[in-house]
């Protein structure tokens, strides 16, 4: 993964460790999850368009060997 811009980067951070709490995953499941889609977030320019999909993230997670 080559980042670009990592502009959004912790608020997607924010809102995904949030979102899966609330959705009853495990702090550590969480925090895994919202890394990747963290990341992912840094790989276009911008804030908004490039947070990626559950699916992204999910897909990510899953070469990785890794759920959430």
């Amino acid at each position: 993964m080559t980042p670009v811009d990592a502009a959004g980067a912790g608020d997607t951070f924010d809102g995904a460790f949030a979102a899966l709490l609330l959705e009853g995953a495990s702090p550590v499941e969480a925090a895994r999850y919202a890394v990747v889609a963290a990341a992912l977030t840094t790989t276009g320019p911008g804030a908004v368009g490039p947070i990626p999909a559950r699916t992204a993230v999910r897909a990510r997670l899953a070469t990785a060997g890794a759920t959430g």
